[in-house]
């Protein structure tokens, strides 16, 4: 009796929880599809009920993405996919090689130099920005694509780096030398052996660089003006005007959701993907 007890007890909880977590989603969906008198007449959540459903803020929503709105949705998700690419796979080898060699430099050792590296996401990053403005003015590479994608690569960098080594740390060298006892090389032994079982990891180091890049604002605002700016700058001037056109942001609000959660969808299976090889889990 008593464990039935506790099994409904767990289950309501769990559905007090869930509630709890998705009624902000629902909240910026229902306020999407309302007027804007009926956003300012109190707190309305039923459609249908408080409030009759309208249109008007998708239908601007898809007018407006005919110049602004479409391609700070797509610079968003392009710098945000391969900024992440690059961080894990310059993240992966280094990663690699802090976990399987030993470094002496001067007092520094491996794990001295791991934390040095995840120590740069440690620091404000206003404080690296103002030089990094400098620097892109003498490159030439204030409001462009390829600016953009080094600056969210740098900032990713380091947790790639330090998030990977655990899970390298955790292979056992043993599979490596059968592989190179089958003649495999270096770099094969790397993508047909390690990565495959660091894959939980890897998928894990994306997802966090994407999840970084996608809501990055202060990057976007220090170094774009225009042609290289990302959903966060678009939202942010929806709500600067002297009246903020809520349903129209929280239709552009809904619609940034919708790329973090088809990556997480995308990368859960490996992310939960369990490999027994060797006493190895």
């Amino acid at each position: 009796m008593m464990s039935k007890l506790g099994a409904w007890g767990r289950r309501l909880f769990l559905l007090v929880w869930v509630v709890f977590a998705l009624l902000p989603a629902y909240w910026a969906l229902s306020t999407s599809f309302k007027r804007q008198v009926d956003i300012y007449n109190g707190p309305k959540m039923i459609p249908f009920v408080d409030f009759t459903p309208t249109l008007d803020a998708w239908q601007r929503l898809w007018v407006a993405s005919q110049s602004d709105f479409l391609p700070k949705l797509l610079n968003s998700f392009v710098f945000s996919a391969v900024s992440s690419l690059i961080a894990v796979v310059l993240g992966a080898f280094a990663a690699y090689g802090l976990a399987r060699f030993e470094y002496r430099y001067g007092a520094y050792r491996n794990d001295d130099i791991s934390f040095l590296i995840v120590s740069q996401r440690i620091m404000p990053p206003i404080v690296s920005v103002l030089a990094l403005y400098v620097v892109y003015v003498q490159l030439r590479a204030l409001d462009t694509a390829w600016g953009m994608i080094l600056a969210f690569t740098s900032m990713n960098l380091p947790i790639a780096v330090y998030l990977l080594r655990s899970f390298f740390a955790a292979i056992p060298e043993e599979l490596e030398q059968a592989a190179a006892l089958d003649g495999y090389p270096a770099v094969l032994r790397l993508v047909r052996v390690v990565f495959p079982l660091a894959a939980p990891g890897l998928a894990s180091a994306f997802m966090l660089s994407f999840f970084f890049a996608w809501n990055d604002f202060l990057f976007a605002l220090m170094l774009t003006f225009n042609k290289a700016q990302t959903l966060p700058l678009y939202i942010s001037s929806l709500s600067a005007q002297s009246q903020p056109e809520w349903a129209l942001i929280a239709a552009v609000g809904m619609i940034a959701l919708i790329p973090p959660v088809v990556v997480t969808l995308v990368l859960d299976r490996y992310m939960s993907k369990q490999v027994l090889v060797g006493g190895v889990r």
